[in-house]
């Protein structure tokens, strides 16, 4: 013990004048909270971000031609859904349809515009499919990828949106066709509130003198010009 104290005390002596004792530092509450890893941020119901749409289900007859569809839709570079769209508002998935104006079949297609893309033989489903997702690929491309006037010439004739100077004409049905595909097919997405309201489709540019393009196709618009209406009724008078 003496020599503990001793040993202590010629420490004490022979530490340089200013230095200071050993002291223990403790780390303050809030420093270690601060320290430790940061959980989880809640976030307010008010900020979460609304959970996507559920798609739109299939219905039993879309699911039955599916493959048929997917094949078609691949072959022509186009969304197998878009076509589900149309095939749907045109006519409901019923092969054997025919319009008061003769256009025919699932895609409800005039003989004059699927012969333009070598089809004949309307009531085949596939031959059908095959035709209407040609045309619409044209479209798509004959209106650089617009989809809005892709579906009114479709349903109006080329030749109809370009006299209205590329716009979608102003002809109730054609407008209301519009939605309704564009409205299915958000739907199909899982886009929900992407139908666009009546105003949300743009006016028709004045109507001024244009050729329409298409060859044979344009008896769509000759017909239309002899009786007033469209070759493709809506698809509740199918």
């Amino acid at each position: 013990m003496k020599l503990l104290c001793s040993g202590l005390l010629w420490l004490s002596f022979c530490a340089p004048a200013g230095a200071e004792g050993l002291q223990w530092y403790v780390v303050p509450a809030e420093a270690a909270q601060s320290a430790a890893p940061p959980a989880a941020l809640a976030v307010s119901p008010e900020v979460r971000p609304a959970p996507a749409a559920a798609p739109e289900a299939l219905s039993s007859s879309a699911q039955r031609y599916r493959p048929l569809i997917d094949d078609v839709a691949r072959r022509h570079a186009l969304d197998p859904l878009l076509i589900h769209a149309v095939v749907q508002v045109e006519s409901a998935y019923r092969p054997a349809a025919v319009s008061g104006k003769g256009a025919v079949g699932l895609m409800q297609l005039m003989p004059a515009t699927a012969a333009r893309f070598g089809q004949t033989a309307l009531y085949d489903p596939r031959a059908n499919l095959q035709a209407g997702a040609a045309y619409l690929d044209w479209l798509m491309n004959r209106f650089d990828g617009r989809l809005d006037l892709a579906l009114a010439a479709y349903n109006a004739g080329e030749g109809a949106v370009a006299r209205y100077g590329n716009a979608i004409p102003p002809y109730a049905e054609t407008r209301d066709y519009v939605r309704k595909v564009m409205a299915h097919y958000a739907g199909l997405k899982g886009e929900a509130g992407a139908m666009p309201a009546a105003e949300a489709i743009p006016a028709p540019a004045p109507r001024r003198p244009c050729r329409a393009a298409g060859g044979i196709g344009d008896m769509e618009q000759f017909w239309r010009l002899f009786t007033g209406g469209s070759p493709r009724p809506p698809a509740a008078r199918l």
